[in-house]
């Protein structure tokens, strides 16, 4: 199994990478992250130098626990990067995948503890949609949606193509003043308009009252640390991640979770991020 997950250089975002890659490492699933291009310097001035920095120490860190990362890097218009950067993750089958290889979607700033996923069976043609009823009408949730390749390359008609394709196809042509906030829910539009038509299998997580998810940590809930638990599947993490009193409760909720682990390596990887704000 595959984790398909993005990011901009958004700092917001970008500083999770390192922590939810370790977090789907521990439960055995690889990451792809899917990435802008960095520009290359021209006569000694780079304009992505800082952008370089933060992905450098972000690698530098996952070599030194033995994690590795693939990065899939697309281009985008900038104002249409955090657009491009939601929707790819619908376009993981256009990689150099076997048929047979699980893809599960995700968010760079939602940290996994536990195995939310079944098991598929051989030659499965179907989507499974884990918390169905955390979105809008007409909308699937990012997190989590699964399928073998094979799967999402037939549901989603890729044909060969490659996901610079889907992506410009997808959002090229659209243009408007807001891109991110106008097209803030495309992906999961998307990801409900083609999975429906494989007959998904829905897995409903909401607590009955709202949209929070059951058994999930969120960013949102100021009494998140009187909630601790074993059962506890996933984290939203509180943004931006490496403020102290954010960081304060990641790493309180990393340590329950992970009691045998060294976390030295994040209290340096943090100090070391907040230099190149």
């Amino acid at each position: 199994m595959k984790a398909i997950i993005s990011s901009t250089y958004d700092s917001k975002y970008l500083y999770f990478l390192p922590i939810v890659t370790f977090c789907w490492n521990r439960l055995g699933v690889d990451v792809i992250c899917f990435m802008p291009y960095l520009k290359d310097g021209i006569d000694g001035y780079n304009p992505d130098k800082n952008k370089r920095a933060k992905y450098e120490l972000i690698i530098d860190t996952l070599d030194e626990l033995g994690i590795e990362l693939q990065a899939a890097p697309f281009s985008a218009p900038e104002h249409k990067e955090a657009t491009y950067a939601q929707c790819s993750r619908l376009y993981g089958a256009c990689l150099d995948l076997p048929e047979d290889e699980i893809l599960i979607t995700a968010d760079v700033d939602m940290a996994v503890f536990k195995k939310i996923w079944v098991d598929i069976p051989k030659e499965f043609p179907h989507f499974y949609i884990i918390g169905n009823d955390l979105t809008p009408d007409k909308q699937y949730p990012i997190c989590y949606a699964y399928a073998r390749v094979g799967t999402w390359r037939s549901v989603f008609e890729l044909d060969g193509k490659a996901y610079q394709q889907c992506l410009d196809e997808h959002l090229g042509g659209i243009e408007c003043e807001n891109m991110r906030g106008n097209y803030w829910g495309a992906d999961q539009e998307k990801l409900y308009n083609m999975a429906s038509r494989s007959m998904p299998i829905l897995t409903p997580r909401s607590n009955g009252q709202n949209q929070f998810a059951t058994k999930r940590y969120d960013r949102d809930d100021s009494y998140i640390l009187d909630r601790l638990s074993p059962d506890t599947i996933d984290f939203h993490m509180n943004r931006p991640g490496y403020e102290e009193k954010n960081f304060e409760i990641i790493l309180t909720i990393l340590k329950y979770h992970y009691p045998d682990e060294d976390f030295t390596w994040l209290v340096d990887y943090t100090n070391a991020y907040k230099q190149l704000l």
